[in-house]
């Protein structure tokens, strides 16, 4: 499995493909729908965002179960290439859960958040059309980022934007993602989903945390 590693705003990020023919993809996204056609505003978390999903609703009896467990053997395979590639001074171990699935049609957006309860956290671009879907937006948190328009206009000017190593410099940032992309940052990585275009073709992910513990002697 190819694991792609770049820095934005100085955070790792790791990336990979999973392969359609190795889960119940189909199954998993029917559910999805389904639920989303109950109420396509399924919103339990906050006052802000419209959109489906199933954050701190998971219990609720009035939508449907998703089975992931075709998932998750995938996902504690590359979880497990990613911890493979970091760098600890001790012996670790790991711990994932799946959090959430989010279901965002027209006009749906998700509010501006970090996961500060877990160590890293993951998206799975489960349904991603990559010409009317928008990829995960990160927000960069450094105080630089609000004077470099005022103060080095002609260095915004001049660096490539689509370049990761130039994204310290920028607000904001996004990653060239396509459909069944894995993404991993730390959990302390703010970000957020704008405004979705497509009509045709909700944008769904599927959303996981990732705790590390020194290994029990």
């Amino acid at each position: 499995m190819k694991m792609d590693k770049t820095l934005i705003f100085g955070f790792p990020v790791f990336t990979t493909q999973i392969s359609k023919s190795l889960y119940e993809r189909k199954k998993i996204i029917s559910a999805i729908e389904q639920n989303f056609k109950i109420n396509n505003q399924r919103n339990k978390w906050d006052n802000q965002s419209v959109m489906h999903h199933s954050y701190n609703d998971w219990s609720n009896p009035t939508y449907k179960k998703v089975d992931f467990s075709t998932l998750l053997p995938i996902y504690k395979k590359v979880i497990q290439e990613i911890i493979d590639q970091m760098s600890f001074s001790k012996p670790i171990q790991y711990t994932f859960q799946i959090v959430n699935y989010t279901c965002l049609g027209s006009s749906n957006y998700m509010a501006s958040h970090d996961h500060p309860g877990c160590d890293f956290s993951a998206v799975h671009y489960l349904q991603f059309d990559k010409v009317n879907h928008s990829p995960t937006l990160f927000e960069n948190s450094s105080p630089h980022v609000n004077y470099m328009l005022t103060l080095r206009p002609d260095l915004l000017a001049t660096l490539a934007p689509n370049h990761n190593v130039n994204s310290w410099a920028y607000r904001d940032w996004k990653l060239d993602s396509d459909e069944d992309d894995f993404c991993l940052v730390p959990g302390v990585m703010r970000h957020c989903i704008e405004s979705q275009q497509s009509k045709k073709k909700n944008r769904i992910t599927v959303v996981i945390n990732v705790d590390i513990k020194k290994q029990d002697a």
